[in-house]
């Protein structure tokens, strides 16, 4: 399976785990600590993204990201400005892009270790999300095939940016479980934003089987921002449980999926901790290979 990552992914000065941790996971990967996996550049992409997120985002917004002429607008996500936030911001979409094209391409599962995606706006960032790559990877999607591309946010929060730039997209059906009412909003047509109550293991993963099974027969692709941070919240088995019935959902259901990092910090586990997270994402996607995919999808024809 393809991961999409190059070192621009960690090019900001700033240090934050949003602009540190797919490092760290990468070279997890290079150490063979997810089977099945290899990582690619998305240079071959960059082109794209750039065009994309210049056509999603506010002209003004755009220009601050790449010169940092305006330090409060180019510092809206919360970093201190430095030209490694536009290398950042692009080669993070490049990455998304060239994973939806992977899956797209082969009917299988791909990844970009991009995070801080949805939270932003269309003329600021947010919450240390910077340039909406969801949103542009979506709607760029949708324009490739026929069919519904759903956005399953499992984040900790609300992606109240997303919603802002696709709620009203028919071809789009963002889906969003939180655990957190940081950006709540409020949803539009058949999009849905829910939290399981009581915050437990097994509330959280039934909330997670009603959102699948709200997931359009006609869809072609499934764009999981598949964040850790509901952890310690939620328990890393659940979560892992959780990575476990999207991928098998996919599989039985003949959807090609990408996955990309979203939340997960540093506070209730240290580094080794977070990577271990993010990797049973990477994990559970690698683990079926379009092989599996194609052949279901035979045995069902």
């Amino acid at each position: 399976m393809k991961v999409f990552y190059n070192d621009k992914y960690t090019a900001p000065v700033y240090v934050f785990e949003t602009t540190r941790k797919s490092r760290e996971i990468a070279q997890a990967i290079l150490d063979g600590r997810a089977p099945g996996s290899e990582l690619v550049d998305p240079a071959g992409t960059v082109g794209l993204a750039a065009e994309l997120i210049s056509q999603t985002h506010d002209s003004d917004y755009v220009e601050a990201l790449r010169t940092g002429e305006d330090l409060f607008l180019a510092g809206s996500q919360g970093f201190t400005w430095d030209k490694g936030i536009w290398d950042m911001a692009v080669n993070s979409t490049a990455g998304v892009l060239a994973a939806v094209a992977t899956a797209l391409e082969t009917g299988g599962f791909s990844g970009s270790l991009s995070s801080g995606l949805h939270h932003a706006r269309r003329d600021e960032g947010r919450w240390y999300c910077t340039v909406n790559g969801l949103a542009i990877a979506a709607t760029w999607a949708a324009d490739q095939a026929d069919g519904q591309v759903v956005i399953l946010d499992v984040d900790a929060h609300c992606g109240g940016g997303t919603t802002e730039l696709v709620g009203d997209d028919p071809r789009i059906l963002h889906l969003d479980l939180s655990v957190s009412s940081l950006d709540e909003y409020e949803p539009s047509g058949e999009n849905q934003l829910v939290f399981p109550e009581p915050r437990s293991d097994s509330m959280y993963l039934e909330e997670l089987d009603h959102l699948l099974d709200a997931v359009p027969e006609d869809t072609n692709l499934v764009i999981l921002n598949a964040g850790m941070d509901p952890h310690p919240t939620i328990s890393a088995e659940a979560l892992a449980e959780r990575e476990r019935r999207v991928t098998d959902w996919c599989v039985n259901h003949h959807v090609p999926a990408v996955f990309v990092l979203a939340g997960g910090y540093i506070g209730s586990v240290d580094i080794d901790g977070l990577i271990d997270l993010h990797l049973h994402t990477i994990r559970a996607f690698a683990a079926v290979s379009t092989d599996n995919l194609e052949h279901a999808v035979t045995a069902s024809s």
